[in-house]
């Protein structure tokens, strides 16, 4: 790791408590990232980010994450405590938590709907990351990436809602105790929004970071290329989700 990730940890070890050890040969815990079927993106996207967007910042962020709950939790994980899953596979059902990245670009097959809504009826949670609005101008004229993502959650389990979230909710307290949801993004000028999936219970299984992309600020940390103050509060909503999903 670069030298600023050691910088972080040791900020984190100040802000809350947490019992390193040794990693375990099978790890406890595996960041599962999720491949999925996706509308045609455009050159942009193949200049500034080269491959499709459910890859963008592997295996950096998903690194970064997994050493981090190593480090500062009683999860314990090991260097190779990461994943790629199809959500057209039967695979995604072996893990409690799933990653997508760019959830904006989805344009699921049945399979893939069908499959998303059978994980959620189970218990499962969903972390969508790096989606914005797209009115700021690069990609003007494509569908709000929000509703888009709405859209396949209403296919997907249409007895769950897409709710905003405000910092009382537990997610935001579960480790690290976090005071406010104002941030700065890692690029353009948005105004993050926190949204959670939530049954007809009220029980919360997903968490969508709308105008934000905690994975870019995963992956800069882990290269040492990140400014301090924003990753810190990426990497400790990081933690805060894995663990919640972990214990719910």
């Amino acid at each position: 790791m670069k030298k600023l990730f050691a910088v972080v940890v040791f900020l984190l070890f100040m802000a809350a408590p947490g019992t390193s050890q040794s990693p375990l040969e099978t790890s406890e815990f595996k960041f599962a990232r999720v491949k999925f079927t996706q509308r045609q993106w455009t050159q942009y996207w193949d200049e500034l980010n080269p491959g499709p967007p459910w890859w963008h910042d592997w295996p950096f962020s998903d690194e970064f994450v997994t050493g981090l709950l190593q480090e500062l939790t009683r999860v314990r994980t090991n260097p190779e405590a990461r994943q790629n899953v199809d959500l057209n596979d039967s695979e995604i059902f072996e893990y409690p938590f799933l990653y997508f990245s760019e959830p904006g670009f989805m344009a699921l097959t049945p399979h893939e709907i069908s499959n998303l809504g059978e994980y959620l009826r189970r218990g499962g949670f969903i972390m969508a990351d790096d989606f914005r609005d797209q009115s700021w101008g690069q990609l003007v004229g494509d569908p709000d990436e929000l509703e888009l993502f709405r859209h396949y959650l209403t296919l997907a389990a249409p007895e769950f809602q897409l709710v905003r979230l405000d910092v009382s909710h537990p997610i935001f307290h579960q480790f690290f105790d976090i005071d406010t949801l104002d941030m700065k993004p890692p690029y353009g000028d948005f105004i993050p929004q926190f949204w959670g999936l939530v049954d007809e219970h009220g029980k919360l299984h997903g968490i969508a970071n709308y105008n934000n992309d905690l994975g870019d600020f995963w992956e800069d940390l882990d290269k040492g290329e990140a400014p301090l103050r924003p990753a810190v509060r990426s990497t400790q909503l990081g933690i805060n989700y894995v663990l919640y999903a972990m214990s719910h």
